[in-house]
């Protein structure tokens, strides 16, 4: 009777097991074939640089060629105001590069997933949109940090998904949430296959890179400003010292070279300084380096024009000047660059 009673015991125990092995099989076969199952699997691939797991669950190609009129639109058109010409020209131009333009973006993304660094600039002489690195940074990609997934919605007319992904650039100080759109592949797993409000992030990170690029012209203006009150003000000086005096009187030179290295010198270091100081958008790159290289060339007049105060030497002023008709024609450049950047057309 007891060995009985122990027989049916043990074979309601293995029933049960074998009843819990089939459930947690059921629930496991369940869950990899939902939305929130492929959104675990692309953050782990993130993480751990599995590629392959990566494309996988995110169909690449399809998100590219969904997103690519969004990105050209952020990338181009929201950089200046455009006549109906120019934008005809701007069409023109995304439907011939479009190809190249994926085929960089997908190779990148493979890459990233990889090793998990974005592509470096080429540094070749190329249209800037097939530059990599440019059209990763346009395209709101590098720098992007995940800060985790909000929620999935699915929508039950056609079995798809929304995942609510949450997302933050260094150029905005507010999180966007991507909805990124996942489809069943039949009795596959989910895969993603589209950002619906993809145009929607580039106008958000159009208008904050606006803002930073703003800012920064505004900063740096009033700094120039400033400092070219005091080079105004530093010339009048000159000119009185010149006038009052000749450049063979021992007293004339030396009025100079104070002026030089105790005014105009000291200003122009004291205009890279504050310069250097502030914060630099992506896209004000160039001029905030042209700014910088004018400055030095100031700073290596004052002090060869007040080198020259003392040796009388020629090839001493000559040095100096050629670094004054540099920055004069730099000058030139930075207006231009300026009126570029701040949206002039």
């Amino acid at each position: 009777m007891l060995r009985s009673w122990k027989q049916r015991l043990i074979a309601a125990v293995v029933v049960l097991v074998v009843l819990a092995a089939g459930g947690a099989w059921l629930y496991v076969s369940h869950h990899a074939r939902t939305p929130e199952y492929a959104m675990e699997k692309i953050t782990q691939s993130l993480e751990k640089h599995d590629a392959d797991t990566f494309f996988q669950y995110v169909d690449v190609d399809g998100v590219l060629d969904a997103s690519y009129a969004d990105f050209m639109s952020g990338a181009i058109q929201t950089e200046q105001p455009m006549n109906e010409e120019a934008k005809a020209a701007v069409e023109s131009f995304a439907s011939m590069v479009k190809a190249p333009v994926v085929k960089s973006f997908r190779d990148a993304i493979q890459s990233y997933v990889a090793t998990g660094s974005w592509p470096a600039a080429t540094g070749e002489e190329t249209e800037a949109l097939l530059d990599p690195s440019v059209a990763l940074q346009k395209a709101g990609l590098t720098g992007v940090t995940l800060q985790g997934i909000d929620r999935v919605e699915r929508h039950a007319e056609d079995d798809s998904a929304v995942a609510m992904v949450r997302v933050r650039l260094p150029e905005s100080d507010e999180d966007f949430v991507l909805r990124v759109l996942l489809t069943p592949a039949g009795d596959g797993p989910y895969r993603v296959t589209a950002i619906e409000n993809y145009r929607d992030y580039v106008v958000m990170l159009a208008k904050a890179r606006r803002s930073k690029v703003d800012a920064y012209l505004t900063e740096t203006a009033s700094i120039v400003a400033q400092h070219e009150t005091a080079m105004r003000e530093a010339e009048t000086q000159r000119a009185e010292i010149l006038s009052a005096g000749t450049l063979g009187s021992s007293a004339t030179r030396q009025a100079l070279k104070d002026l030089m290295e105790q005014t105009i010198l000291p200003d122009w270091q004291a205009r890279k300084a504050e310069l250097e100081a502030t914060d630099v958008p992506e896209a004000a790159t160039a001029l905030h380096r042209l700014r910088l290289r004018i400055c030095d060339l100031y700073i290596g007049y004052a002090e060869g024009y007040a080198a020259w105060m003392s040796d009388k030497k020629a090839a001493t002023i000559r040095d100096a000047e050629q670094k004054l008709k540099q920055a004069k024609t730099l000058e030139q450049e930075e207006k231009f660059l300026t009126k570029r950047i701040g949206g002039a057309s």
